[in-house]
Order: C-alpha cells, then sequence, then structure tokens
C-alpha cells in the first residue's frame, strides 16, 4: 500500500466538499451545509495557520488531515509538552468505503513521521474527538495516543488525547494500545 499526503489545493475542493456531506463524517465534523465555495471560503481563508493536506492509499483520495502549532493563547496550550512543540492534528476519512479497515493509524502514524521530519523539536501532538466517536478514539490509540483530558466545547465532549515523542523515539517502536468497544 503506498501512503502520500499532498497540501489541501483548490483542485480538491469538489472531493473535499463531496466528504464534508457524507453522513460518516457529518456524524463528528460538522461544518455545516457546505457547497464548494463555502468549503474555498473556509479552507483557503486569508490568514489560515492550519496547514491542510489530502492523503492518498494507492493514489486514490482517502483522508483529510490538518495540523496546527499549539502557541500561547491556544485553548489547548495548557497540554502542551514542557520542552519541545506541541501540534495538533485532526483527521477525517472521507472515503466511507475505507472506514473500519485500520487505516486512520496507519495514517497518523505516516503523519506524525513526517511531521516530526520537518519538525525535529515536535515534542507532543495533540488529538481531541468527539468523546462518543468510539471507532476514532479506538484508531488513535493502537497509533500511540493515550488519554489526556476531557473537554467540553460547542459540539458537547471531547477526548483529548495526547501522543509524547521524546528525542530520538522511532516511531514504529510505540505499542499498539488495545481498546474496548
Amino acid at each position: 500500500m503506498r501512503l502520500t499526503f499532498e497540501p489541501l489545493s483548490e483542485s480538491h475542493l469538489p472531493t473535499l466538499t463531496r466528504w464534508l456531506q457524507q453522513p460518516h463524517v457529518r456524524a463528528f465534523w460538522d461544518d455545516g451545509r457546505r457547497d464548494v465555495a463555502a468549503v474555498r471560503a473556509h479552507y483557503f481563508r486569508p490568514g489560515q495557520n492550519v496547514p491542510s493536506f489530502i492523503f492518498s492509499v494507492d493514489g486514490r483520495a482517502a483522508e483529510f488531515i490538518q495540523r496546527q502549532h499549539i502557541t500561547p493563547g491556544h485553548g489547548f496550550f495548557a497540554w502542551a509538552a514542557m520542552n519541545g512543540e506541541t501540534w495538533a492534528i485532526d483527521m477525517m476519512i472521507g472515503d466511507a468505503g475505507l472506514t473500519g479497515q485500520g487505516l486512520g493509524a496507519q495514517v497518523i502514524r505516516a503523519f506524525v513521521e513526517a511531521l516530526r521530519a520537518e519538525r525535529p523539536a515536535l515534542r507532543r501532538v495533540l488529538i481531541d474527538p468527539a468523546s462518543e466517536n468510539t471507532r476514532a478514539i479506538r484508531s488513535y490509540a493502537k497509533a500511540g495516543f493515550l488519554p489526556l483530558a476531557v473537554l467540553e466545547n460547542e459540539a458537547g465532549p471531547v477526548d483529548l488525547m495526547r501522543l509524547d515523542l521524546p528525542d530520538g523515539l522511532d516511531l514504529a517502536a510505540l505499542p499498539s494500545v488495545r481498546c474496548q468497544s
């Protein structure tokens, strides 16, 4: 299986718009009723400081993933690593046919490896799935994330999870964590 990331571009707008309307996505990533113009305005707005990517499996667009540097003033700053950088990620599998296959954990590990190669000072990655999104929580645990806190946001409770990356840690050496349903 060949996994690739490419920066989100205007050419991805029809695909991203279609994904944002899928029931399995809207259940936990509801950006409202979106058309191409609204998606463009949100994901390509001036000053956007959340690099976003389309992840493909064997050349087939499969997922949307984004990252954000956690700095003072960010809502997650209280959970940032004491030393080094902390980044938050969000992701969704847009293609419903690719859900339930263990792809999420593989993608996260590959994405974190790429981020760490780009940002060697990376020490912590945060992710905040909806508390009721047990499938995502299991996937993130398989990628090595551990529970950190339960937070409330406008959409309801989220499980803030962390992946700590000490200096020199090989991500492939991280144990997978089994979760009970």
